[in-house]
């Protein structure tokens, strides 16, 4: 699904890192793009700048309004911008919003019915995770499926101390832990999804390093649905320096010179290991692959192959999200379960009174 891009407004609210970049892909597909933010720092010259989305509106009709400022104003944002533009197309970061304010975002989409929402989900479009699919039905059709693996990491000591990048909503599950789910919705069958979406993080094994500032540093949750293993790792400070969580060994990822991030999913079927691993990708001597190049390695009996794969999710992603906004179809409804759940587990490693919405 391709939109046509020419001509078409797309208005980015918030320009921070988030904005920046979707400013910057959404220009290079042949958006016409604007920004909405009163900051210093916004982008000046070909690139229109207003203060406020009715400014933005007045000046010209925008088709979609891609929001990316911090998540404590997307509600305020959406509502914004439905004030001006009651049948608005909207793209929204993640998290959608925090898991407390979804009454109140549900209720706000309910009132304004022509009004069309996606949330910007980057993993459900690579097309490394898509190849991962095929190759199982290829070379593992007849084993069942073991286990699924993802865990995200990436040394963030150094942006919290600057003041980016701060969560104190959800600690450590309100970076990268909905980019795994998403992965994770990508290795299981619809059903067994659904399993795993449904359990109770009480049901789970959930180690949680805590932090009197950060609110939570690292966690792994280990669970079962339907008789297949999942788990999710993901640490912001790099290897628990606290100990309180240890990095499991399938995570164990060689260094990337200059680079603490590692992205890693691991599937099992029977005999046959799948192992994916996003960019960014190092090979065993220490070279570093090309920006968006994603490495897929099969291991079993009498079988060992590897691949490097060339892809974008997220141009993917934004390419897929405006396409369904500007559909007649429109795009698929809401799932929030993903946002539920990352509140559910942050309450359940640390629990503490949620403050009230931004709008009342």
């Amino acid at each position: 699904m391709r939109p046509r891009t020419s001509g078409t407004h797309v208005c980015v609210i918030g320009y921070g890192a988030a904005g920046r970049l979707h400013q910057r892909l959404l220009s290079d597909l042949g958006f016409d793009v604007s920004v909405v933010d009163p900051a210093p720092g916004a982008p000046t010259g070909a690139v229109p700048v207003f203060d406020r989305v009715g400014q933005a509106a007045a000046h010209r009709p925008v088709d979609v309004w891609s929001v990316c400022s911090p998540t404590a104003t997307h509600v305020a944002a959406v509502a914004d911008v439905l004030t001006v533009d009651p049948a608005a197309r909207l793209l929204v970061e993640k998290p959608l919003c925090r898991t407390w304010e979804i009454p109140e975002l549900t209720s706000l989409l309910d009132r304004h019915p022509d009004a069309r929402l996606v949330v910007m989900d980057q993993y459900r479009h690579s097309q490394a995770m898509a190849m991962l699919r095929t190759l199982r039905r290829e070379l593992a059709p007849r084993h069942a499926l073991r286990a699924v693996r993802v865990g995200f990491g990436k040394d963030r000591r150094a942006d919290i101390a600057a003041g980016r990048f701060v969560d104190h909503d959800y600690g450590v599950f309100g970076y990268e832990w909905l980019h795994m789910l998403a992965l994770v919705r990508g290795a299981l069958p619809a059903a067994t999804y659904d399993s795993y979406m449904g359990t109770s993080p009480e049901a789970c094994a959930l180690r949680v390093a805590t932090d009197p500032e950060l609110t939570s540093t690292a966690a792994h949750e280990q669970t079962v649905a339907d008789t297949v293993d999942i788990e999710l790792y993901s640490t912001i400070v790099g290897p628990d320096p606290s100990g309180q969580v240890a990095e499991p060994a399938w995570f164990d990822l060689p260094d990337t010179a200059g680079e603490s991030r590692q992205r890693r999913v691991e599937v099992l079927a029977g005999p046959v290991r799948f192992g994916l691993d996003l960019d960014p990708v190092t090979l065993p001597r220490g070279t570093r692959l090309p920006r968006n190049t994603h490495r897929l390695a099969v291991e079993g009996p009498g079988l060992r192959r590897e691949w490097l794969i060339h892809d974008s999710p997220l141009d993917n992603a934004l390419r897929w999200s405006v396409a369904a906004l500007l559909s007649p179809a429109g795009p698929p409804g809401l799932d929030l379960r993903g946002v539920a759940r990352i509140g559910l587990l942050a309450e359940t490693a640390h629990p503490a009174p949620r403050p009230p919405s931004v709008r009342t």
